[in-house]
This record gives C-alpha cells, sequence and structure tokens, in this order.
C-alpha cells in the first residue's frame, strides 16, 4: 500500500522536511524551457541547490559530465563553468519531435565527518575523523519536449540510480497523481521519495510532497501545482574494504506540467 501525505508532518506543520549537513545539496538540471517546437536550442543550468532551483555553490567541472538523449542517440554536451551564477550551463538541440532527455552525472566525491567538520577525502586521508567515509554520487535528468508527446518520457539511461516516469507529464492533471518507478542497480527500490515544485517554498531542503514506493519500487506523486517539478530518492550501499564506508546515491527527476 502506497503511503502519502501532503505535507510532512513532523516538521510542525509548516517547512515539511530538512535534510542535515552541507552534503545534501542536490543536483538539479534546470532548463530555461522544458516545451518547445522541433528544432529549437534550449540553455540550461545544472544547480547544487538547498533552496530549489537556486544555485547555491558551483559543481566542480571535472566531476560533471552531460549528455542529450534521444531515443538510442545519446550526444555528449559541451559545459561551460559560469561563477556568477554558480552553475555549469550548457546548450542542446531539439531536433526530433516527442521528448528527449537531459542528463548529468556528478562523480563521487568522498567526504569524511572530523573534529573540524566535513572533509573531502577519506577517513584513511583526513586527520582527526570521527565517523564513517561517505562517497556522494548524484545524478539528474530532466524531459525536454518537443512538440507533440510521445513515449520517450518513460526511457530507462541505466543510471546506477534512476527514477523512471510511468506517466506522460503532459497527461497529467492539477490534483491528480503521477506513478514513478525507482531503479536501483537494474532492479526496482523500494524508497522514500519526495517532490516539489520550482517556487514553492524558499526555506532549504523543503518539499511539497512526500511518499514510499511500493514493493515493485513504484510511487505516486500528487501534482497540486503547475510548474516546474522534481522527483528525488537517495539509496546507500555499505563498502567494505573500500577508501570509504557507505556510498550514497542521489537522483533527480525534472519534468514540467502545464
Amino acid at each position: 500500500m502506497f503511503k502519502t501525505c501532503k505535507f510532512f508532518l513532523f516538521a510542525l506543520m509548516g517547512c515539511l522536511v530538512c535534510l542535515p549537513s552541507v552534503l545534501a545539496h542536490e543536483f538539479i538540471i534546470k532548463p530555461v524551457l522544458m516545451s518547445v517546437e522541433p528544432g529549437e536550442k534550449v540553455p540550461f543550468s545544472i544547480v547544487s541547490a538547498h533552496v530549489f532551483m537556486i544555485s547555491q555553490e558551483m559543481e566542480p567541472a571535472d566531476k560533471v559530465e552531460a549528455s542529450m538523449i534521444n531515443g538510442d542517440t545519446v550526444t555528449p554536451i559541451k559545459l561551460s563553468s559560469n561563477p556568477t551564477l554558480m552553475t555549469q550551463d550548457g546548450i542542446v538541440l531539439c531536433q526530433k519531435p516527442g521528448y528527449s532527455i537531459i542528463a548529468a552525472h556528478r562523480k563521487g566525491v568522498i567526504y569524511t565527518h572530523t573534529t573540524q567538520g566535513y572533509k573531502q577525502g577519506s577517513k584513511k586521508g583526513v586527520k582527526n575523523a570521527v565517523s564513517t567515509s561517505k562517497k556522494y554520487e548524484k545524478f539528474c535528468k530532466a524531459l525536454i519536449r518537443a512538440g507533440k508527446a510521445d513515449n520517450g518520457y518513460g526511457k530507462i539511461i541505466n543510471d546506477k540510480l534512476e527514477i523512471v516516469p510511468l506517466t506522460n507529464p503532459v497527461s497529467v492533471k492539477i490534483n491528480s497523481e503521477m506513478e514513478f518507478k525507482i531503479i536501483y542497480d537494474g532492479k526496482p527500490l523500494s524508497t522514500d521519495v519526495v517532490a516539489t515544485y520550482d517556487g514553492f517554498s524558499t526555506n532549504p531542503n523543503t518539499y511539497a510532497y512526500l511518499t514510499k514506493c511500493n514493493n515493485q519500487g513504484i510511487a505516486k506523486v500528487k501534482i497540486t501545482h503547475p510548474g516546474t517539478w522534481m522527483v528525488r530518492v537517495q539509496a546507500e550501499s555499505k563498502q567494505a574494504g573500500k577508501d570509504y564506508d557507505i556510498h550514497v546515491m542521489r537522483a533527480v527527476l525534472v519534468f514540467e506540467v502545464k
């Protein structure tokens, strides 16, 4: 049975949920436009944010890669750093009708909690470690529609952790539910799912919706407002014998509802 709620009650019915520590920045693709005519170019930014979707730190250029996916065609995207807005920026050409996917990957970075706070590096390589080391790796996809919608919204791109919409965003009506499947290492994952839309709140780490997948990795999110939405999940695995103890993976899906 799905467990859903309109807002997080455990945040005094106000600010919903707050994720602790500076490591909670979300890795988000923010296109200028989510729906265009075939042949149009779409600028986009990769943001690192606590307040969605305003970038608060710039991801290192050597840790980020992006590509445009349309059907079976994968095209690497050249990114440029924008220190003013603290983003990595790119442009894609939506040549073919239907949905395309902008996909990005923030390669894993290891952090360790020390007596002086969180430090980049493993517990073997930093001084005064007080807890285990964690490797943080992030994935994001954004759906861009050129002209008439097709079934490209549901394409699986085989990220280690991936959110796959089972509902066409074009068909979603406000205050109806949209289905997603969460896949981890090629298998369905039952986990917590959070979602929000651009402009919902200026409070850090605040989401508009919380639910949990069923045993088949399927979650239902109630879409309560038109605009640009993001859905986010996290998975962790223990890594014995490596430079880090836990591998933390996060995935975000960005899409538009009108």
